[in-house]
This record gives structure tokens, C-alpha cells and sequence, in this order.
């Protein structure tokens, strides 16, 4: 049977595949071992894509027959490294070649790439090159550009690849770009929105959850945090500066409450709303997740002390911490909708945060916190809150209060 008839047959496979929203890496694992079994010769391959994420800026799937597909995921600092400006992908992509063949032996090899010569020392025979353009339709006055696919195929055979197998990939290319486009595309979707929504809120809006008013009420440790005198520092340091400062403090905040299993809600301008959700009505995990999370926040704020601030502006900040229900779902307009927390928990760590500036202390927890928290947290007294009608007992760290005199009682205004 030629290689027509049965390359037909995959083809048809890697239609029905770009329906079903497939995985990038299963699908080409099974589209090169079907390649394999109708007598391409297929011993190493690459696929890869640029990518939409705040980390990555390329991902790149490898097959090899013994070992099957493996992603690898390239940080944008690797974007003008020297290995890929030399690379074959780079000069495909710069002179826009759909197809790109080198012999890597005999009278007719050519090994103008570096990764050319180690292909001849791992016994590869021949190189093929293959590239797909995918343009993103224009959204009313912005376009994504243009991206793609490109893949790599490589033989250990005795001189190469025939004519039928390079007709055979060159066609195959264009039917995987089908495929790949789809997987592609929900992959953007899911990291855009793990990146400005968080994991909870992704997972909703990607199922569906999309109107005004969807939402749940979530059992959670809240997390408020909140850097000091931001209004002075905006108004006396330069632009760039400051920005650098408020990304050193998201570091020193919003990064341990990702990195300890919480997620952001919001960044309030430079307050971080967050929580750490309770499953199986456990508060005890989340709690000490909570925990964690500050311990780093205030280990990390002394490293960048030590290490020197962006115009050496002081980096203070306030944490307070809360366990209760948080209302958390869609609010706004049908036009310009958000997921957010709301409810009185929410309102009341808010008040909470504004309190370790009163009392001079940067973190402060309620007592229902407390109770559950494995570290050992002091009472510091009450805290009177005038819009919320009632005292509060809140407890610190041993470790964080620092020779602190504290009054029984103090009286915290309204956060505005």
C-alpha cells in the first residue's frame, strides 16, 4: 500500500482529533508512531509553538521511539540566547520558509547549523524542516500577529528520507497544523486566564460560568495585605522606580501566598486580597498554608532590604489574616464583569490590615485564625473597629512582634 493511501488514513485521524480539543504532547506521540508503523523512518522529532504566558514564551514537544513525546517549556529570557538566534527554527522563521531539507551525509550533507553537526555525531542521516503559519483573526483594532507551528523530522536511515516520505510529511504538516491550532488556542485560553484570574476563577469562566451573578460562597482563610505610604512613595519616586518597588513587594507578598497553595482575588490597587480555601472542612491546612505564607513574606522583606530597594525606599507592609465564607463570583456589569471575594469577612481583614499600622505590628490575625494555626500566636488585645460596631481580639507571631507596647484596646477608622 503507498504512502498516499496510508498517510489518507492519518489524516483522516488528525481531523477527527482537532475536534475533541486535543493534548499537544499525546498527539504527537500517536501521530509519530502511526507515521513509524506505515514505514516513515521517523527516529527523532520536535514540534514546536510560541506561546501566550507570563513565563514562557515557547513550548516544544520531542519524540524519540523509544523514549515517546516529552514537553519542554522556554522562559522569554531565552528569547535572544545564542543556541536559538543559530538554530534552524529561527532562520525558518526570520525568512519565512515553509520547508527547510539538510543531508547530513555524504557528498551532498550541509551542516550550516551547529545542531546539524550534533545530529551527525548521534548517526542522523537527514534533516527536514516543516512550517505553518497561523494568523488570529483581528479583534476590533488589535491583532495578535502572526504565529505558527514548526516541526522537525529526523532518520538514522542510509540515505535519508525518499521522495514519498518527504511528500508524505510536507502534506502531514499542514493537516497536524489543524490539529495543533485547535490544542494551541485553548492552551492560550488557559493560561491567560490562570494568569489574570487565578486557578478558581479560570476553571469557572472556562466552564461557562460567564454571567453576572454566577458565583459560590467559599470557606477560606482570607489573606489582606497592603504596602505603607504608597501614596508618599508614588508622588516622590520616578515612575519606573516605583514600579519596581510595587513588584518587589507583590514578590514579597502575593508570591508566597501562590507559592503555599492560596489564590489572588485581586490586586487592589497595592493591596493583595487572597485566599487560601478550606477543603473538607479542614481549616487547619489552610491555615497553616496561611502560616507559611507569611513567614516567607516577612523573610523575603528583609532579603530585599539587605539587598537594597529600588531607590532605597522603604518596603512596609501590613498583613492580616481571617477565616469565613467568601462570596466569591462574578460582579459588574454585563459589559465588564470580575471575579471577586466579597462579603463581611472580606470587609472585616480589610479593617484588620489597617490596624497593624496603628498598633505597629505587621501582622495581625483574628482569633478564630489563631486557634487553628499551628505556630504559636500571641494575644495583642482588641482592636476596636468603629464601622463594624464591635471589638475584635487579634493575635501575632511571636517572632514578627518586636518590642512592641501595646494597649489593651485601640479604635481603627473605616478603611476608606
Amino acid at each position: 500500500m503507498s504512502h498516499a493511501t496510508l498517510t489518507a488514513e492519518i489524516e483522516d485521524w488528525l481531523l477527527s482529533k482537532a475536534l475533541i480539543d486535543p493534548d499537544v504532547r499525546i498527539l504527537f506521540d500517536k501521530l509519530c508512531q502511526r507515521l513509524r508503523a506505515v514505514g516513515i523512518p521517523l527516529e527523532r522529532t520536535a514540534l514546536s509553538w510560541p506561546v501566550l504566558h507570563p513565563l514562557f514564551r515557547a513550548e516544544q514537544v520531542f519524540w524519540y521511539p523509544e523514549r515517546g513525546a516529552e514537553l519542554e517549556q522556554y522562559y522569554h529570557s531565552t528569547a535572544g540566547n545564542e543556541h536559538w538566534l543559530k538554530s534552524p527554527f529561527y532562520h525558518a522563521q526570520t525568512n519565512n520558509l515553509e520547508t527547510m531539507r539538510r543531508a547530513l551525509v555524504g557528498d551532498n550533507a550541509m551542516l550550516d547549523f551547529d545542531v546539524l553537526h550534533s545530529f551527525v555525531e548521534q548517526e542522523y542521516t537527514d534533516y527536514l524542516l516543516t512550517r505553518t503559519n497561523f494568523k488570529i483573526a483581528e479583534v476590533e483594532h488589535f491583532s495578535g500577529g502572526a504565529t505558527g507551528m514548526m516541526t522537525s523530522w529526523l532518520t538514522k536511515r542510509e540515505g535519508g528520507f525518499t521522495d514519498d516520505d518527504l511528500a508524505a510529511l510536507k502534506h502531514i504538516q499542514k493537516i497536524l497544523a489543524i490539529a495543533v491550532h485547535a490544542a494551541i488556542q485553548k492552551r492560550v485560553m488557559a493560561n491567560l486566564a490562570n494568569a489574570y484570574l487565578g486557578p478558581t476563577a479560570a476553571w469557572k469562566v472556562l466552564a461557562g460560568e460567564i454571567k453576572r451573578g454566577d458565583g459560590d460562597r467559599i470557606p477560606a482563610v482570607v489573606w489582606y495585605s497592603d504596602l505603607r505610604g504608597s501614596t508618599r512613595l508614588s508622588d516622590t519616586m520616578d515612575g519606573d522606580s516605583y514600579l519596581a518597588l510595587l513588584n518587589r513587594y507583590f514578590e514579597c507578598t502575593a508570591g508566597p501566598v501562590i507559592e503555599h497553595g492560596g489564590e489572588i482575588l485581586n490586586f487592589i490597587g497595592d493591596g493583595v486580597l487572597a485566599i487560601f480555601p478550606i477543603k473538607e472542612s479542614c481549616p487547619m491546612d489552610a491555615a497553616a498554608n496561611a502560616e507559611a505564607a507569611v513567614r516567607d513574606a516577612m523573610r523575603l522583606r528583609e532579603e530585599a532590604i539587605a539587598s537594597g530597594t529600588p531607590d532605597n525606599a522603604p518596603l512596609d507592609f501590613g498583613i492580616a489574616l481571617a477565616i469565613g465564607d467568601v462570596m466569591y463570583g462574578n460582579i459588574g456589569v454585563p459589559a465588564r464583569l470580575a471575579f471577586s471575594g466579597i462579603g463581611k469577612i472580606v470587609n472585616t481583614v480589610q479593617r484588620v490590615e489597617v490596624a497593624t499600622k496603628t498598633i505597629g505590628i505587621p501582622v495581625l490575625a483574628l482569633k478564630e485564625f489563631a486557634d487553628v494555626a499551628p505556630g504559636d500566636w500571641q494575644d495583642c488585645g482588641c482592636v476596636d473597629i468603629s464601622d463594624l460596631d464591635r471589638q475584635l481580639d487579634v493575635f501575632t507571631l511571636p517572632d514578627v512582634v518586636k518590642n512592641v507596647s501595646l494597649p489593651s484596646v485601640l479604635t481603627v477608622e473605616p478603611a476608606e
